[in-house]
């Protein structure tokens, strides 16, 4: 494919970049597929997504890259130092690094952030710490470092497969919900998931769904499979409390990495209004992007929210908790359209710092 001074974005169909890369823009067409590479174009820009691994590709980006602008995003981490060696050490080509997975990333673990001379950005869904200090590391202030927490909503709804779900509001309603809060309480024991559970558990409004020793045993096995389960789970009562991966902190827990993970997205691929137990400033971000918890009904949220909402589940009758899930649920069931409105919208501000605009 013969291209001169296009822009174009890079990245490997094997390494998970590709959920976030492809999503960064809905209006584009493919153009080409051969053996090596598939292509799309949109108005922006070319996304050239090569099938196989960058040993292999490279001559072919380097080729591409005489007359074209090239940027390169990977995000794989089990193989991305042999990548980066290429990458960094090579420096022929911009290339950028997406941490999109919702987990704890330090920035000499699991690979070596703060020491890439020519990384171009670092798009993360999540704080980067400093193992030593536990504290936001160095590399976070630089302006290579590009923050949003909603990158993992992209991951996980791609990984999940809810992409295959029909888009819009969800068509399938339960009609016969359980007058309870339905609760996952696995947690550890003596984590701050496990002090704030037990403020909630032993309620008789609550259904706490618990592991059992068959579960744990094919979760052991199959560990993504436990996902399949959650649709029918968080439709089956008229509140969900959904507890994160990373706590509130309310107790002062040492800092910790601010992120949100497939538990999140899920409570927003329902109608059944959420109780979110997470971190401040994830919920506030979610709150400034347009989703909706039940959290705001009980006034700012902070320790004494989950307070009043553990008292109102103990104190309301039936007819005041039915009241309550027909009022949050108008609002709750927008939360999938809007999810959706941000994964298939395009990414401008991402778009134009991959083409150097």
């Amino acid at each position: 494919m013969n291209l001169e001074n296009e822009k174009i974005i890079v990245c490997l169909t094997d390494d998970t970049s590709i959920y976030w890369v492809h999503n960064l823009e809905s209006n584009k067409e493919m153009v080409l597929d051969v053996d090596n590479y598939v292509v799309y174009k949109s108005n922006k820009c070319f996304y050239f997504y090569f099938k196989q691994n960058i040993n292999n590709s490279y001559h072919d980006i380097l080729k591409l890259s005489e007359k074209n602008y090239i940027h390169i995003v990977v995000s794989d981490f089990a193989d991305i130092n042999n990548i980066l060696e290429i990458l960094d050490h090579n420096n022929k080509i911009d290339y950028s690094v997406v941490n999109h997975m919702g987990e704890t990333q330090y920035d000499d673990s699991p690979i070596k952030i703060k020491n890439l001379k020519n990384i171009k950005y670092y798009f993360s869904c999540g704080d980067l710490l400093n193992k030593d200090t536990n504290q936001i590391s160095k590399f976070q202030e630089s302006d290579k470092f590009i923050l949003d927490y909603r990158y993992s909503l992209t991951y996980f709804y791609i990984k999940l497969g809810f992409n295959f779900f029909e888009k819009g509001e969800v068509s399938l309603h339960n009609e016969s919900r359980k007058n309870k809060v339905f609760v996952y309480s696995k947690s550890k024991i003596g984590s701050e998931r496990e002090t704030l559970l037990n403020k909630l558990i032993t309620l008789d409004r609550v259904y706490n769904k618990v592991f059992n020793e068959e579960d744990k045993f094919w979760n052991d096995l199959r560990y993504n499979n436990y996902h399949l389960s959650f649709f029918t789970d968080y439709m089956s009562c008229k509140i969900n409390l959904v507890t994160e991966t990373q706590p509130p902190s309310f107790y002062n827990q040492p800092n910790l990495s601010r992120y949100i993970t497939e538990k999140t997205l899920k409570s927003l691929m329902v109608t059944t209004p959420s109780y979110l137990l997470c971190q401040k400033e994830t919920y506030d971000n979610l709150k400034d992007h347009g989703f909706y918890f039940i959290n705001e009904e009980f006034g700012q949220y902070n320790l004494d929210n989950y307070k009043k909402f553990v008292t109102f589940i103990n104190d309301c009758n039936d007819f005041v908790f039915d009241q309550f899930f027909q009022r949050t649920f108008k609002k709750s069931k927008l939360n999938k359209i809007k999810l959706e409105e941000y994964i298939y919208s395009d990414k401008t501000k991402e778009i134009n710092l991959l083409i150097n605009k």
